[in-house]
């Protein structure tokens, strides 16, 4: 899965690198407990050599689809929080659940099960939008946390992009005051209209 051009995988941001980590060390943990469990009881029963063999099946088996599942289907820029850095322009982010890079919008995320098409992940609008068909053999307990990933980037990212377009607007709205104070405003007595504001006043 190649990201977009000015984009980066959700897999190699600080943040993705660090649900790597923690997804492997729950792996690890549950594989540890499951083979002594496994190899107490098999001890006394099978030779030792085949017990070996058992813990390497049961680890074998746990981290067949590590790389799946830490592989968020979510590419973010450098100015989103998961890059871990401040942002000096507007955030962006793309899903891809079907091959395809898509924009999510900015309302949360919903995984649907449908009959026919499968995986199906919906838009939280009023008009409960369908955005993509999420084209994975992943269990709904993986893709449950993949989304609520991918739901708190986008939480993210509308948080961000308020924050600039708040920071754009009160920019231009400096621009607009500066450029007020360097006209040369001519004396009131040679004003022969009275703008609103002065209205408001006179008649007071």
């Amino acid at each position: 899965m190649e990201e977009p051009r000015g984009l980066i995988l959700f897999s190699k941001t600080p943040i993705g690198k660090e649900h790597f980590k923690s997804v492997l060390r729950e792996k690890l943990v549950i594989s540890l407990i499951i083979s002594v469990i496994v190899s107490l009881v098999c001890y006394f029963i099978i030779d030792f050599g085949l017990v070996i063999a058992v813990v390497i099946l049961i680890f074998l088996i746990s981290f067949r689809n590590l790389k799946k599942i830490t592989s968020v289907p979510l590419a973010v820029n450098l100015n989103h929080p998961f890059m871990e850095q401040n942002a000096v322009s507007s955030s962006e982010i793309m899903v891809n659940f079907s091959g395809n890079w898509i924009h999510p919008g900015e309302s949360r995320l919903k995984l649907v099960k449908e009959d026919i098409r499968g995986w199906v992940v919906y838009k939280s609008d009023e008009d409960f939008t369908l955005l993509s068909v999420w084209e994975s053999k992943l269990k709904e307990s993986v893709l449950l946390k993949q989304l609520n990933i991918i739901n708190q980037a986008i939480s993210l990212d509308n948080a961000i992009n308020e924050t600039h377009d708040e920071f754009e607007d009160a920019r231009d709205r400096e621009e607009q005051e500066s450029t007020l104070l360097e006209r040369e405003w001519l004396p009131e007595e040679e004003l022969d209209v009275q703008g609103p504001i002065s209205r408001i006043f006179s008649s007071e």
